[in-house]
């Protein structure tokens, strides 16, 4: 109930004076027939007969400006940890991780991210439970597509991305990867497109059956123990900025 309650204050503590309801700008892939709407608590805007149907609800977020901009600068902060990282590995001589960091600063630099909350999003979830559709006061945005991506995004491995087949398991999808100096043989992190974050064993004294969903992303961890302590915490930053859907459609 704690975080219930934090989570509504959050949602209105950018609410101007005067708000009694929430307006909601809508981006859409592909584009909405309008281009917001207005909606007193969650459960009025998902069921809102503007919105496009067959929306892919794991992947909708909810975010306000206000969200956006703090996981912006969340953003800026690692971009500048990675490109300290990758002059601090070249120095040390692993020249391998640090074109490897390299490689990711470009991705997440290009990366449109918003702050989305962790929030239901499924009409049949937000009405179960009045807790489940906090109300809305001031301006938010509304990120939906209307197809459930059908591949996986694969961080830190050889290629970003590979299509999604069912009954391949996230070991297998990943073995070749796991090889390479510099990464975390042993455990995978899987973020699924709701954004729930699971670490996954892959190693081969503690592998376990895990079958990712479509849309989901594959973290292969980096190992970092030649660093400095400011660095150890890079892996946990990087996945939080991805679990929140921060990817715009």
């Amino acid at each position: 109930m704690k975080k219930k309650i934090i989570l509504v204050a959050m949602l209105l503590a950018a609410t101007p004076p005067g708000y009694s309801q929430g307006k909601i700008s809508l981006i859409c892939q592909p584009a909405c027939t309008v281009t917001d709407v207005t909606a007193h608590d969650l459960s009025e805007l998902v069921t809102h007969p503007a919105l496009p149907i067959n929306i892919d609800w794991n992947s909708a977020r909810l975010s306000t400006p206000a969200s956006d901009a703090e996981q912006q600068f969340r953003q800026l902060q690692i971009l500048l940890d990675l490109t300290s990282a990758a002059k601090d590995l070249h120095e040390l001589g692993d020249k391998r991780q640090a074109q490897r960091i390299a490689a990711l600063y470009r991705r997440l630099k290009v990366m449109n991210v918003i702050g989305g909350f962790a929030l239901p999003m499924d009409p049949d979830r937000v009405r179960l439970k009045p807790e489940n559709s906090p109300r809305l006061e001031g301006d938010y945005r509304l990120y939906l597509r209307t197809f459930p991506p059908q591949s996986l995004t694969i961080w830190n491995g050889f290629h970003e991305s590979m299509q999604w087949i069912a009954g391949q398991q996230t070991a297998t999808l990943t073995d070749t990867e796991r090889q390479q100096r510099g990464i975390d043989p042993d455990n995978v992190t899987v973020i699924a497109p709701d954004g729930t974050v699971e670490t996954v064993p892959t190693g081969y004294w503690n592998r376990r059956y895990h079958e990712p969903q479509p849309g989901s992303q594959l973290w292969l961890n980096l190992q970092l123990t030649s660093l400095s302590p400011r660095y150890q915490t890079l892996n946990q930053r990087i996945i939080q900025l991805l679990s929140q859907r921060t990817v715009r459609p």
